[in-house]
């Protein structure tokens, strides 16, 4: 009797936990299995596109999902689209037969394409459309570029036309000249006259000239120059004349050249001037509080191939009378294996100094860094390929772009510090405007052609970025 007893006695007390488990919610083991999963084809989509969810839950018989986007599906496994840009927290609730729950969520992000924060003009199929400058125009106040369009079903001559932005950013165009051999750097000075004064690069392997070409306002021609042995890289406003750098022939030997002109663009004092016993350019100039510090190089003019040899960049230091009082050579470029010929020497050159008096440098696909005396600090060298990249100065850092596709920020040493991979590999120049960088760039893109198939062609957009590269809606830009 005592065992039947102590039978009865831990059966009532088995009983009783299992229903004051159940009173106090515990869930009974059978119940356990219940779980809440589910996988997605990927973390990381793009806007428009299609997400696929893949349920992995068990013993569920109820699906509750939420997208984070204020849409649900009741599906095992449903996919989702979204329309907006973001992270977005996807949520599920799963039921069993008894009504139990489980609940599992996993984010995602949502990238908006690059594309869409850009606007591209009109090109015509088959026609290639190339920026090689851009600047605020003095006159209009808007933002304008230099375009080389090239017809690559009909094989015309390549063209120079001014495009103009208003604030629609529906470009206006303005026929310049034919090209004439290889152009990859231009600029215009808009005289005090009213006429515009263009220069363009003109090259070959061996040859290392300019193309001059002055408009009045309205778009007549008044004179044009092409010249074998010149090239003016650009100018700096002096009171009411200019100051040109660049190089020219002379006895034989290209020598760096500061030609000073007056408001109307003549010619008045041509000034060569002895930077090292080499062939010498001076391709880009700023103005100090005690003179003026201009980029070039030196190098090997040569009549058979290689047709450019030991090719050097230089700092060269001017007084307030032009007269050179240094010159720095700057050793650690690795140039002199790239630059091989004249149409190296044919693309975007800049100088900047930074708010604690540090200077950079940048053409070639090479980045150079020195101290105010120019004493060299960091060198970077990017790639040739393409010598249409673009620098500006932001005070205490810079950027530029390069030719694999990003831009690069950098602070006063020269240590990179932030890089945006962005659709272009040509911008010629980045304008700073309402704190944002403004650019127009160029793309290699393909058109396909009835009859004649795939071309490759180059193409235009404009985009701007924020202070820390980020991409930013034009609209920001401009309101």
């Amino acid at each position: 009797m005592k065992h039947f007893y102590a039978i009865i006695f831990l059966s009532l007390f088995a009983i009783s936990c299992t229903k004051q488990d159940d009173k106090e919610g515990n869930i009974p083991e059978e119940e356990l299995d219940l779980t809440a999963c589910f996988a997605v084809s990927t973390d990381t989509i793009t806007l428009g596109e299609t997400l696929q969810l893949t349920n992995c839950s068990e013993n569920a018989v109820i699906y509750s999902y939420d997208f984070g986007n204020n849409e649900i599906s009741n599906q095992e496994s449903p996919s989702v689209t979204y329309q907006q840009g973001g992270s977005f927290t996807i949520t599920l609730v799963v039921y069993d037969d008894q009504k139990h729950s489980k609940t599992f969520t996993k984010t995602i992000f949502v990238e908006t394409p690059v594309e869409s924060y850009y606007r591209f003009p009109e090109i015509p199929p088959g026609y290639s459309g190339q920026p090689i400058e851009m600047g605020i125009d003095p006159i209009s106040g808007n933002i304008f570029y230099l375009e080389k369009t090239e017809d690559l079903v009909n094989l015309t001559m390549s063209k120079f036309y001014y495009k103009e932005l208003g604030m629609d950013l529906i470009p206006t165009s303005n026929f310049i000249a034919d090209q004439q051999f290889n152009t990859e750097n231009a600029y215009v000075n808009f005289l005090g006259n009213g006429n515009k004064n263009f220069h363009f690069s003109r090259t070959l392997p061996e040859l290392y000239g300019s193309q001059e070409i002055t408009l009045n306002n309205n778009w007549a021609l008044t004179s044009t120059l092409s010249s074998a042995t010149k090239y003016l890289y650009g100018y700096l406003k002096e009171d009411v004349n200019y100051i040109y750098y660049g190089t020219q022939k002379d006895n034989g030997s290209y020598k760096a050249v500061i030609e000073k002109r007056n408001a109307n663009g003549d010619a008045f004092d041509v000034q060569f001037k002895t930077v090292g016993s080499n062939n010498a350019v001076l391709t880009n100039m700023i103005k100090t509080t005690t003179g003026y510090i201009a980029f070039g190089a030196t190098f090997n003019k040569n009549t058979m191939p290689p047709f450019i040899s030991i090719y050097s960049p230089i700092l060269v230091f001017f007084d307030s009378n032009l007269a050179v009082t240094k010159t720095m050579v700057l050793s650690n470029s690795v140039l002199g294996s790239h630059v091989t010929e004249a149409n190296h020497l044919n693309g975007s050159y800049h100088l900047i100094q930074l708010s604690n008096g540090n200077l950079a440098t940048y053409g070639n696909g090479e980045l150079n860094v020195m101290d105010s005396d120019g004493n060299q600090l960091k060198t970077h060298y990017f790639s040739l390929d393409n010598n249409i990249q673009a620098m500006i100065s932001l005070g205490d850092t810079f950027v530029i772009s390069t030719g694999d596709g990003y831009l690069r920020k950098f602070d006063t040493t020269g240590t990179e510090i932030r890089k945006l991979q962005y659709k272009g590999t040509f911008i010629p120049e980045i304008l700073e405007i309402n704190h944002r960088l403004f650019f127009v760039a160029g793309y290699r893109t393909t058109d396909t052609i009835s009859n004649i198939g795939e071309l490759a062609v180059i193409k235009i957009f404009y985009g701007a970025v924020d202070k820390d590269l980020n991409l930013v809606n034009l609209e920001t830009v401009f309101n």
